[in-house]
This record gives C-alpha cells, sequence and structure tokens, in this order.
C-alpha cells in the first residue's frame, strides 16, 4: 500500500517533535502569562494522560488512512490543492462533533476550522514527503494532545511553525511539490 511505503526518517520525526515542542511550549506560555495550568486541567493524572495518548493514537490511525491514505492520493488536483481541498473537508466534517460534543459557538467553530486546516496543511505536506501514514497519525495525534492553550493561541503557533518551515525550506532550494 503506497500510504506506508515511505520510511520513516530522523528528518521527519524531527519535524514531530518541533511540532509537539512547538504545541507544549506555546501551551506552557499560555498558562504561565495567563496563571493557569492548562497541562493539569487538562491530564490531571497520568492515567488520563496515558488513556488520551492511547485513544487519540487510534483515532488519529483510523482518521489518516481516510484522510491522507485515502482521499489525499485519490484527488486529481496538483498537491497544494489537494492538501487545502482535503483540509476544508476536514474541518467540515468536524463541524457536528464541535457543535454537539463540544457544544462550541460559531466564532470557535471558525477558529477550530482555521486550526484544522492548518494543521492538515502540516499533515498533507508532510505526508507528501514521507508517504508513511503511521507518522502521519502520531503527528496528528500530538497535535491533539500537545496544543492545549484556547484555540487562538495554537493557530498563531501553528501559523509560525508553517512560516518558518516554509521560509527554510526555500532556503534550501527545494521543491516542496512537484507541480
Amino acid at each position: 500500500m503506497r500510504m506506508f511505503s515511505g520510511k520513516i526518517t530522523i528528518k521527519y520525526i524531527l519535524i514531530g517533535v518541533i511540532c509537539m515542542a512547538a504545541g507544549i511550549f506555546g501551551s506552557y506560555c499560555y498558562s504561565f502569562i495567563m496563571k493557569t495550568d492548562v497541562f493539569k486541567n487538562t491530564y490531571s493524572t497520568v492515567i488520563s494522560l496515558l488513556t488520551s495518548c492511547i485513544y487519540l493514537l487510534i483515532t488519529a490511525f483510523v482518521e489518516e488512512i481516510a484522510w491522507r491514505g485515502f482521499l489525499l492520493e485519490r484527488l486529481p488536483f496538483k498537491k497544494i490543492k489537494s492538501v487545502l481541498f482535503v483540509g476544508t473537508v476536514w474541518a467540515v466534517w468536524h463541524i457536528p462533533m464541535w457543535i454537539i460534543r463540544n457544544a462550541l459557538g460559531m466564532e470557535q467553530i471558525v477558529c477550530f476550522c482555521i486550526w484544522t486546516l492548518l494543521v492538515s496543511v502540516v499533515l498533507g505536506i508532510t505526508y507528501y514527503q514521507c508517504r508513511n501514514i503511521l507518522l502521519i497519525a502520531i503527528m496528528h495525534a500530538a497535535f491533539n494532545i500537545c496544543y492545549l492553550a484556547p484555540i487562538q493561541y495554537n493557530i498563531v503557533v501553528l501559523a509560525i511553525i508553517i512560516f518558518v518551515g516554509t521560509l527554510l525550506y526555500k532556503k534550501s532550494d527545494k521543491k516542496l511539490f512537484t507541480w
């Protein structure tokens, strides 16, 4: 299967670690500034953290098989358009959950749609580069686990990661996408 054809290399592990570290750092900064503990409020015990990690990894793996492994692979668009299309559809797909399970209002849903699109861009680009859905599922779970600050802060952190990553990639004279 093509979605498992790529090797997980140090480069791609490093990308995942940077994304996780940025989420944890951003959440820590938010906690420090707001004088709260988003980590303790979210994962009150080690068992709750481990349980969440297992649950989120399983759900991320299933989602990534469908979204990146199946849909992204079959779209007839150029790669960047495919990544944006999957991100948009993925965000819309989450809206009922955000309304029903999380009881979010319209402003929060818009922020979550932006967040989901940004996450999808990172996951889609990384998937095109590495072609290994297991790594993408781990990154997906890491986004869900590590970005604990309110969504507006997470959007800024992730947008910075994408911007800096794009600048660094362009400086290396490599093409992000083959057109």
